[in-house]
């Protein structure tokens, strides 16, 4: 009796929000402030919008991107600056302590520089700007204000991913182990603007599971609506995943209402994500967006490069991915800090096992596309949003002249995830009976669950033992 009630409690998407909720704020105050790649641009960008400038400016031409803004905020950072990539630097927890009673001084302000995320759209900081917002309704200072953001960026992710696992059962235990993988909860867990978008994509890919099952005529005007709120501030955030779109091609037309339903219905969204983005480019479009400041990057010139010798771009992509392989599955699943602390190959690869796994042993129902069907459209994806990120790499990263690509993160493969999880459930449900994974459902979830829970206490540890060890 026992048994059953803890099976039909813990079910994927309550599960993630308990074991989120609890290490996730534990994750935002253990580690120490500003400590994730432009957590303090991302600081400055968010309290930017809780101003009521959704858009950033340049002083004048010869200055970089941002805003003007109260100088405790950069002040309040600097301190812990000098843990950058410096794994033998420890945190000191009076220097935390002096930092929380510095006082915000409002009215104290300068401009001030945060090129690498003055490009990002107000979608990706609303948690972010809610928590930034309480703290200064309470008059906190600038630390205490970057915590609350932190706390409000998680819960935002969390409210995401809860609905994204409520939504698609038949990818619930896989996606609970991607969302609580440690770079995913690591992240949710800053003020970074990637949590929304990872949230945003697991939602959409969710949805376009559910609809696939729904059956005839499902798909009316209230889902389309929905399919468009979740799309349009994905594509808005982050161009590189509009591909994402392309999931919903695995509905079959006979769930839009037949064919010519089923392409207004696609072309409306399309063009809604397309009109959305053009305009907040528009919006954007005097500001300077030069994510790397580098002497030797230009976009220009690459793009010239690139026109006038292809093949030398196609050389130096597949020398990059051949080299950098291994260094974007290390970040596709965990490091702590600025990218200066890394977890043994062994517990990356075990977890790789752990989704696939997961992936092996999910129900057939519900239903989900057939692996073919499913094929052509996720590879073909998941390709094409690699090569975008690489271009954009190489555009606004990459020196010129180099022959490697810089700039590319195994992180930003984790809203495409979702749809390889897909891919993967459907693949292994086509498998002969002798070939698959069977177990009892509940039991498989709670396991999930426990799973999650013990890798999250060790990836706790090891973030402890980096600062603070």
């Amino acid at each position: 009796m026992v048994e059953s009630r803890l099976t039909a409690w813990m079910r994927p998407h309550r599960a993630f929000v308990v074991v989120a909720l609890f290490f996730g704020t534990a994750l935002v105050l253990v580690v120490p402030p500003f400590q994730s790649p432009d957590e303090s641009f991302h600081f400055l960008r968010a309290y930017q919008i809780t101003d009521g400038n959704f858009v950033a400016h340049e002083k004048d031409p010869r200055d970089l991107v941002g805003g003007t803004l109260p100088i405790s905020l950069d002040r309040v950072a600097a301190p812990f600056l000098k843990m950058h990539f410096h794994p033998e630097i420890k945190a000191s927890v009076d220097e935390i302590r002096l930092a929380l009673r510095l006082p915000l001084e409002e009215q104290n302000r300068a401009f001030q520089i945060f090129p690498n995320t003055a490009h990002y759209a107000p979608t990706c900081y609303v948690g972010q700007c809610l928590g930034i917002g309480l703290g200064r309704a309470f008059t906190f200072g600038p630390l205490a204000m970057s915590y609350l953001g932190r706390e409000g960026n998680l819960l935002v992710w969390i409210l995401l991913g809860f609905f994204a696992l409520r939504t698609s059962p038949a990818i619930a235990r896989p996606l609970l182990l991607l969302l609580l993988m440690p770079m995913s909860l690591n992240f949710a867990a800053t003020l970074s603007a990637d949590p929304s978008t990872n949230g945003l994509a697991s939602l959409f890919t969710a949805l376009v599971c559910k609809y696939f099952a729904l059956g005839a005529k499902s798909i009316d005007r209230t889902r389309v609506i929905l399919l468009v709120a979740i799309s349009v501030p994905l594509t808005v955030s982050k161009l590189a995943y509009a591909p994402l779109l392309a999931l919903l091609l695995l509905i079959p037309a006979r769930n839009f209402g037949g064919r010519a339903e089923w392409a207004a219905k696609l072309g409306l969204i399309v063009a809604l994500n397309l009109t959305a983005f053009l305009m907040w480019a528009a919006w954007t479009s005097n500001i300077d967006t030069q994510i790397n400041p580098g002497g030797g990057v230009s976009a220009a010139r690459q793009l010239e490069n690139i026109e006038q010798h292809p093949a030398r771009f196609a050389g130096v992509f597949v020398d990059t991915l051949r080299r950098g392989t291994w260094y974007y599955i290390e970040m596709f699943v965990g490091v702590i800090g600025w990218f200066d602390g890394y977890l043994p190959a062994s517990f990356v690869i075990g977890y790789l096992i752990l989704l696939i796994l997961a992936c092996w042993s999910c129900e057939d129902e519900p239903p989900l596309p057939r692996p073919l069907r499913a094929a052509i459209v996720i590879l073909p994806l998941f390709a094409l949003i690699f090569v975008i990120i690489a271009l954009l790499s190489y555009l606004f990263w990459t020196e010129v002249g180099r022959s490697l690509i810089y700039g590319i993160n195994g992180r930003y493969l984790i809203p495409v995830a979702p749809a390889i999880l897909v891919l993967l459930c459907t693949t292994f449900r086509g498998l002969p009976e002798k070939w698959r994974i069977h177990g009892a459902s509940g039991r498989l979830n709670v396991l999930s669950a426990f799973v999650s829970a013990g890798v999250c206490i060790y990836f706790l540890f090891e973030v402890w033992r980096r600062y603070y060890g």
